[in-house]
């Protein structure tokens, strides 16, 4: 998976009572730094007197980004200046504080400090979303935390947008998966769409048997049995709903999904959810279990901020100094350490597979969004991931369930006091920063644990 590639609308503010060769080569430096820091610019050239900001607000509109960079080289005309935030005050904007330099034995100072601190705040009174960002004389850009920035721009406009499909809802009555479709649409952008076990069940019955088998066939190449390879119809039915579960996603463009996993599918379809939900996730479509949208949404967040498959998480056992974290029976391929290892859970939950297989481990971020009394809350808690001991969930027999021991960093008990689900959003890497920046563009409160 391959992260898209970064846009943004490029424009650098200056005066023209200062030297414009120094000025145009100073903004040239600074485009070639973005462009190989992944950023692909919609530019204008520089606004130093009024009347420039026409033709530089026009230039800008004439392309599609995910924010716009101000890059203030030294001072400016205010009112051309304040102009072009002004006509982009509803996009997420970077003011940039470009750092002079050393001719000789002396530091030559455009004076980016006087112009970017003139702007700063006036564009909080506007109530713009902003970073305010800067380098020091001799340095580089700061390209790292603007591609950040970006990068949660990139995932607001990306929310927008987004369908998140679910079979059933409210499993099991819990109260930490609920969410208001409206609030959710409004505040955040997702749309939610819901369908029956009953589709799924004729969707699963009109697939094409020859396609069935030759999936079967590609998805169970690397797969080994440790308790011994279960029946071919057990295996086919599992293949059928990934695959039925697939083509709904393709129908209604759904960017991840989510099973009404205990009371619907395990009850009433005799089948378990593990392995479909596994190989839909593999296929690039988040899942989680028991229609949890909040979950579902910060997933979808965590895939577009990293562009690595994800998955969610669930809390086993706490120790004071670590967390058993597993998830039941499914986990991407991308997530495994070595090939999948199936088992037959027949007579635990009717008939269904479940993998056991190895997770892999590292540095996890985790992520657990929820509606609050004002709107949304994210749990964001950073950590190591090790390697789980042998254990199991009551009743169902080894080998494990994939898990990590995770060690956070902070405290089991702050996790503990901040948490708000059995479920969390889980990749491997660190993107706090990311997820912050996208929480303060969303108007979500981050509650952070790192």
């Amino acid at each position: 998976m391959e992260l898209e590639r970064l846009r943004a609308g490029y424009v650098a503010l200056g005066t023209e009572f200062y030297v414009p060769e120094n000025l145009r080569r100073l903004t040239a430096q600074a485009e070639a730094q973005l462009s190989e820091g992944g950023i692909d610019l919609v530019r204008t050239d520089p606004v130093v007197a009024l009347g420039d900001e026409v033709r530089a607000i026009k230039e800008l509109k004439s392309g599609e980004w995910d924010f716009l960079i101000v890059n203030t080289m030294n001072w400016i005309d205010p009112r051309a200046a304040t102009r072009v935030l002004y006509e982009f005050r509803d996009v997420p904007i970077v003011l940039y504080s470009y750092g002079g330099y050393t001719e000789g034995d002396t530091l030559i100072s455009p004076a980016a400090g006087a112009g970017s601190t003139a702007l700063r705040y006036p564009m909080e009174r506007w109530g713009i979303k902003y970073r305010y960002l800067f380098h020091g004389p001799d340095m580089p850009m700061d390209v790292e935390n603007i591609v950040k920035f970006g990068r949660a721009a990139q995932v607001k406009r990306k929310m927008r947008s987004a369908r998140l499909g679910i079979v059933g809802f409210n499993d099991m009555g819990l109260y930490t998966t609920g969410f208001n479709v409206t609030t959710l649409r409004g505040l955040i952008g997702p749309e939610v769409e819901s369908f029956d076990m009953l589709q799924l069940d004729r969707k699963m019955d009109a697939l094409d048997d020859d396609a069935v088998k030759a999936e079967v066939a590609q998805v169970t190449a690397h797969w080994e049995y440790p308790l011994g390879r279960p029946k071919d119809e057990v295996i086919e039915r599992a293949v059928r709903m990934y695959m039925a579960t697939v083509e709904f996603c393709k129908e209604k463009q759904f960017d991840a999904i989510s099973y009404k996993c205990v009371e619907g599918i395990a009850l009433c379809m005799n089948a378990v959810h593990s392995v479909p939900s596994a190989l839909t996730a593999t296929a690039g479509y988040p899942y989680v279990d028991e229609n949890d949208v909040g979950n579902l949404c910060a997933e979808l967040m965590l895939k577009w901020i990293s562009g690595q498959t994800v998955t969610f998480i669930e809390h086993y056992e706490h120790h004071p100094e670590w967390i058993l974290l597993g998830v039941d029976g499914m986990v991407p391929d991308q997530l495994t350490d070595g090939n999948p290892q199936v088992k037959d859970i027949s007579t635990v939950l009717l008939d269904g597979l479940a993998l056991c297989s190895r997770m892999k481990t590292g540095r996890m971020t985790l992520v657990c969004l929820s509606e609050d009394d004002e709107g949304y809350r994210m749990h964001i808690v950073s950590g190591e991931g090790r390697e789980p001991p042998q254990w199991v969930e009551m009743g169902v027999p080894l080998p494990s369930w994939p898990s990590v021991k995770f060690y956070p960093d902070s405290s089991v008990r702050s996790i503990l006091d901040h948490v708000q689900s059995q479920h969390f959003g889980a990749v491997f890497g660190d993107y706090v920063d990311e997820l912050v920046e996208l929480c303060y563009l969303l108007d979500i409160k981050a509650v952070l644990d790192v």
